[in-house]
């Protein structure tokens, strides 16, 4: 019965409007900053100590490659999102690379399922308004995928996503984000959140049995792809599997990985990791059969 009222949950949490969900969201980092924060941190952060915090703090620099997370109404910032995109195009320069989750809205399991078509000039992503503002800048271009796709910008661009809708598993070898981890100074960072999707790019290399987090069934998915229809095969991450154990961040902390760096300012989390690191670490434990499922279990 608690597993039919818990899935109940996740799809009502799925099928409410979006602009209702961001409600609540605001209203909850409003809460969090009047209540919680000291009256320092309540001080909006401004643009140069934002570049501060990654140059210095984190380390980004000039040919990184980065797969960036983001959740802009968390960072309390005192600029724009297409601040933040410019200033992240400056400082990894022209010869490196710069990408973000761009995933249709509500959760891909559901959505795929009610035969929706992702259309790369029409569909919004689900993943913050930074990424919709990243998406819409010069230079950038979605990768082929109908549910998992990154926005990509920088040298190495077309190398990266030309591949993706050959992903059977949307993280896999043939993905843009596994790919980042063949260019020197590949890295995730989190800008307000911790999320990092290249871990699961090593699950899909090293996970032993891969419906441990995956759906049972491969789904079609179809997609505009600049005026080209395409149907592309994927198996999808189930939410009643990964809802209920650590997240990749969590794991990769938890179990020690080294290079991961993490920051907080303004009530917000910024952090850092070598996506080579995060690889070498996940191949492991992953290999050694301690996935995220197993190690959530042993904690309980």
């Amino acid at each position: 019965m608690g597993k039919v009222v818990d899935k109940a949950l996740k799809y009502i949490k799925y099928v409410t409007p979006l602009g209702l969900k961001n409600f609540f969201r605001k209203a909850r980092r409003r809460y969090k900053r009047n209540f919680t924060l000291s009256k320092e941190e309540r001080v909006p952060l401004e643009l140069e100590e934002f570049e501060r915090i990654l140059t210095e703090e984190l380390g980004i620099k000039e040919g990184d490659t980065l797969i960036v997370h983001s959740s802009f109404g968390n960072m309390n910032a005192s600029f724009s999102p297409q601040d933040t995109v410019a200033l992240l195009k400056k400082l990894v320069g022209n010869s490196g690379n710069l990408l973000m989750p761009f995933y249709p809205t509500g959760h891909a399991y559901y959505w795929i399922q009610e035969g929706n078509v992702f259309d790369v000039h029409t569909s919004r992503s689900y993943m913050g308004v930074l990424t919709q503002v990243f998406k819409e800048s010069d230079g950038v271009k979605l990768s082929p995928h109908p549910v998992k796709a990154l926005s990509a910008w920088g040298k190495d661009r077309d190398w990266l996503i030309q591949e993706h809708h050959l992903s059977v598993y949307p993280y896999d070898e043939k993905s843009p984000y596994y790919k980042t981890r063949l260019l020197p100074e590949s890295k995730t960072l989190g800008l307000g959140v911790e999320i990092n999707s290249f871990f699961h790019s090593c699950e899909d290399l090293f996970l032993k049995d891969k419906m441990e987090i995956y759906s049972d069934m491969r789904f079609d998915g179809r997609m505009n792809y600049y005026g080209k229809m395409m149907e592309v095969a994927t198996y999808l991450h189930q939410p009643d599997k990964v809802n209920s154990i650590i997240s990749a961040c969590g794991y990769l902390k938890e179990t020690g990985c080294s290079d991961y760096v993490s920051v907080e300012r303004k009530g917000a989390v910024f952090y850092t990791v070598s996506n080579e690191a995060v690889y070498l670490h996940a191949k492991k434990w992953l290999e050694d059969g301690v996935s995220r499922t197993v190690y959530s279990q042993k904690k309980h």
